[in-house]
């Protein structure tokens, strides 16, 4: 069953916001929640409550002259489904990311891009009978923000939901102004992930192709297991953070157990990074946007050291987050997307000698939206590509008392990797790096 929800007041008032060229993903960011309980009325009246001051959530999007794109906050409904399923006794163990699609999509009423007529956030709750368990499935247009801007919503609906004080700042929606473009920095090797793109259909049919010849794999890692590749990898006296430890640990496997020989092997990794908290003439405190950049790093001194490739991440990290640069980088990454989409074209090409991590490791997805439900809410999301790196927190799991236990700071790694002796030579040296707890890791 399928009703509309409305914001308690409207706060839209028909006006409209151009949006960024970065803003331009065509998607919804779809997720999904499970919780042990869970008021439906109460949840209701909350998503109401959280819509007076997310207008934009209530909003269209408009196109004009091609490609001028807007959201106008028009105050209309959001759809919100329940339904109930009497199949599944229980909700299974899953891995944060799920590969087989068909596993979640029927938990979730995903949204599209229709112009003007298709809403920006759809959410639908699913009753499981046997077990009592509520899966609230949750789609958010990538126009209207990254994940950092879907984890503020969904926050200030688990606050409101519990009559809580909301925590984060009060989400600001217009997009910041760019600088004039500097040529030489645009045509730069940092930006080549925006430079080397193919048609929509190019890509589709090479990532069509690859999931013939690849299997998912999810790994886990203790909070201990990367306390313990920190430290091996100069940790923070290298300034050197976890996860800059997890990443070069993920390519120092392949270097050197799959790919082996200088001509082969893993040179550089593309970073999906926030610039958020940079500067005020970017992104003011709640911004909503899609702030978010790609940039590849240099090449890795020795991409047979821990240490090499952690420092090389952490030095790409580094630089982004200088004023200069990013007003530059954000410049010229929203001139070249602005001729990429117009062409049709798409942005996820990358060398043989390249990898990307897609991180969100930074966000507890399960508790910042747990309803007051701390350590009991298990998260979800889907999509996996070949040596496409996805990173999340882990989901609490219960003990052998039936207790729920989380463990913070734990890590899933997720990506596709091709079939047979490259795929069994990967696992074999992870299984043997953690049965010897990494000795042989330097």
């Amino acid at each position: 069953m399928t009703s509309l929800i409305n914001a308690s007041s409207s706060s839209g008032n028909n006006r409209r916001i151009k949006l960024l060229s970065t803003d331009l993903i065509f998607g919804g960011i779809d997720n999904f929640f499970v919780y042990p309980s869970l008021d439906v009325n109460r949840l209701q009246d909350a998503i109401s409550r959280t819509l007076s001051f997310w207008p934009i959530l209530t909003g269209r999007v408009f196109i004009e002259n091609d490609d001028d794109y807007f959201i106008q906050f028009s105050d209309e409904s959001i759809p919100f489904t329940y339904c109930e399923n009497d199949q599944l006794e229980q909700w299974p163990n899953l891995p944060v990311i799920v590969d087989d699609a068909s596993i979640l999509q029927p938990f979730i009423d995903s949204i599209q891009f229709k112009p003007e007529v298709e809403p920006l956030l759809r959410l639908k709750v699913t009753r499981l009978v046997r077990s009592n368990e509520y899966v609230l499935g949750t789609s958010f247009s990538h126009m209207v923000g990254d994940a950092d801007s879907n984890i503020h919503f969904l926050n200030d609906l688990s606050q409101i939901y519990q009559e809580l004080e909301i925590i984060l700042p009060r989400p600001i929606f217009e997009r910041h102004p760019l600088n004039s473009e500097d040529a030489q920095f645009t045509s730069s090797s940092i930006l080549k992930l925006y430079q080397n793109v193919d048609t929509r259909t190019a890509v589709l049919a090479r990532l069509t192709k690859e999931h013939t010849a690849t299997d998912p794999l999810n790994m886990s890692f203790s909070s201990e297991q990367i306390a313990r590749l920190h430290q091996l990898s100069g940790g923070f006296q290298a300034a050197i953070t976890p996860h800059d430890a997890l990443c070069a640990y993920i390519i120092l496997l392949l270097n050197k157990h799959v790919f082996q020989t200088e001509d082969k092997c893993i040179r550089r990794t593309y970073i999906y990074a926030n610039y958020r908290n940079v500067t005020e003439s970017l992104t003011s405190k709640g911004y909503v946007a899609n702030a978010i950049i790609q940039p590849l790093s240099d090449d890795f001194p020795d991409p047979f050291s821990l240490s090499s490739i952690a420092q090389t991440v952490r030095q790409l990290l580094k630089t982004i987050r200088q004023e200069e640069f990013l007003q530059k980088c954000v410049t010229s990454i929203n001139i070249l997307m602005k001729k990429f989409i117009k062409n049709g074209e798409i942005n996820f090409v990358w060398e043989k000698d390249e990898v990307i991590f897609n991180s969100n490791y930074r966000y507890d997805w399960a508790n910042q939206v747990n309803f007051g439900m701390k350590d009991q809410c298990r998260f979800h999301t889907m999509g996996l590509f070949q040596f496409y790196f996805r990173i999340f927190q882990l989901n609490p799991m219960k003990d052998n008392h039936g207790h729920w236990i989380k463990d913070n700071g734990g890590a899933e790694i997720a990506f596709r990797i091709p079939k047979g002796e490259i795929k069994e030579k990967f696992l074999a040296a992870w299984q043997k790096d953690i049965v010897e707890n990494f000795v042989n890791v330097k």
